[in-house]
């Protein structure tokens, strides 16, 4: 929301300020930047160091949290394992963030007010004026200072990125490239199958309305027989520009003249029937405007690459210490390093002897080294610790499968299906894993479980179903209503007529 478009490239190095808004996690990183928010003392504990530089457990927990709240917003809830998971995940971010935060400063990267003050105003404009500004601020729990801080530092961080890539060439054709584009509208025809006949009766169809199609009649033309969801606006597609469509598409649209239409053009999709309604070329003064902006973005996108690459170097030349067992753990096990992983992970649990989910991750190390007995009594302690997640019990139902305990197997399934009765994807599968065992009858313990919850949801669609049916009844009525009055006009103009 903050950023213009020549940020939009993913780069590694900004993650963590392309998340800040909602307020939690630029708390974290005015904390690690050295600001002047009071934190509980417990907090302020250092769970690692970069180069000496602390990272506290409030940055960590707080980074987690927001990385947790993006992941809930796509994937629903989150296990305990995932969010685990997302702990290491935070704390890599954070690092990076840090290394960025001290290159800058190893370089006396600077922002000016004058800076910052433009592109405050961007975004105030962006917004609509002040006022909705302000309430926008509001809403993400920022303050106007607390922005502006924000703003210094991606202004540094946009310096940086193009110190690091400032050797990369674009050339004049590229920046043309970039910025030419042209509306259009098309009619998609699709063929019914992948045979060469569905292909064939799908061009034929094409020709068909070739012959038909005027720059008149397009739209209306395109609403009627276009196959593709773009047909509810007329074949409107809006802007295009290079790079963003298949190729036979984008040679055939740009080498159109405003007004012009295409014979049919065949790509992965089908046949389409292409006219431009609009051209923007390179040129004239709005293109000056935007050619140093252009060039920023195209130079950003390609030095990708390298970006990244000095990151890693960042990285590998630096001394990065974590200090909290259970990240240690972790970082062990995506090394690969399972005595290593078991190690931290039992010191973890000495911090944290109620966490289930490090008893299942200490199973996974123990898994990794071949101990199929330690994992499963690991994985055993963890579902009884959090014996309300199915995964965990689902996980040691497929490691007894591994041990060849088939009884014990079938018996975490059962378990694990009682616990969620009403998600059809999780007893879905949980049933799969039984008779794939071939133990038909105790697959009918599940058998029962989905059959329930299928009775639970045509309960609730039932009142609506009768709902409709009561509509489509009274639209029945009306419409049988003028034969009745027809059969009987006295009636009803005895009826009609005012009464004395």
């Amino acid at each position: 929301m903050f950023r213009r478009n020549r940020n939009k490239t993913k780069l590694v190095i900004i993650i963590i300020l392309a998340a800040m808004v909602g307020g939690g996690l630029w708390a974290a990183i005015v904390s690690f930047l050295g600001g002047s928010q009071a934190i509980p003392t417990e907090a302020a504990v250092a769970v690692a160091k970069v180069n000496g530089q602390a990272i506290s457990l409030y940055d960590l927990y707080l980074t987690q949290l927001r990385f947790a709240q993006q992941l809930e917003q796509q994937q629903g809830p989150l296990t305990g394992r995932i969010y685990e998971a997302l702990r290491y995940e935070a704390l890599e971010a954070l690092v990076d963030s840090v290394l960025v935060h001290q290159e800058i400063n190893k370089r006396k990267i600077s922002a000016s007010r004058a800076e910052v003050d433009a592109e405050l105003q961007e975004l105030i404009d962006l917004f609509g004026g002040k006022e909705e500004f302000q309430q926008q601020l509001q809403r993400a729990g920022l303050s106007e200072a607390s922005l502006r801080a924000q703003l210094e530092h991606q202004i540094k961080v946009d310096k940086l990125q193009e110190q690091l890539v400032a050797h990369v060439s674009v050339s004049e054709e590229d920046i043309r490239a970039a910025y030419e584009r042209v509306r259009a509208s098309h009619i998609l025809i699709k063929p019914a199958g992948s045979s060469d006949e569905d292909w064939e009766a799908a061009e034929a169809r094409a020709w068909e309305i070739y012959s038909q199609v005027t720059p008149e009649n397009f739209a209306e033309l395109a609403k009627e027989v276009s196959e593709d969801a773009s047909s509810a606006s007329g074949g409107e597609l809006g802007y295009i520009y290079r790079g963003k469509t298949v190729p036979e598409f984008e040679e055939a649209v740009f080498a159109l003249g405003v007004g012009e239409i295409s014979e049919p053009v065949r790509s992965t999709y089908g046949y389409h029937i292409i006219t431009v309604t609009d051209r923007v070329e390179a040129e004239g003064e709005e293109f000056e405007k935007a050619r140093a902006e252009l060039e920023k973005d195209l130079r950003l996108a390609k030095g990708q690459e390298d970006i990244e690459a000095w990151l890693q170097s960042a990285r590998d030349s630096s001394e990065i210490v974590l200090m909290e067992h259970r990240l240690n753990a972790f970082k062990q096990m995506q090394e690969g390093n399972y005595e290593d992983a078991v190690h931290y992970y039992k010191l973890a649990l000495e911090d944290y002897p109620e966490d289930g989910y490090l008893h299942s991750f200490l199973g996974d190390a123990y898994h990794g080294l071949g101990d199929l007995e330690g994992a499963i009594e690991q994985y055993r302690v963890a579902a009884e610790k959090e014996p309300t997640d199915y995964t965990l019990l689902y996980s040691l139902g497929k490691l007894y499968e591994e041990a060849e305990d088939i009884d014990q197997a079938v018996e975490q399934y059962i378990k694990a299906a009682e616990l969620v009765p009403n998600d059809i994807f999780a007893l879905l599968t949980l049933y799969h894993s039984v008779t794939a065992l071939e133990r038909w009858e105790d697959a009918k313990a599940i058998e029962k479980l989905i059959e329930e919850f299928q009775e639970r949801q045509n309960a609730l669609l039932q009142p609506e179903a009768e709902g409709e049916a009561a509509t489509e009844a009274a639209e029945g009525e009306a419409e049988e209503l003028p034969e009745l009055v027809e059969e009987e006009p006295g009636e009803a103009a005895a009826e009609a007529a005012p009464q004395e």
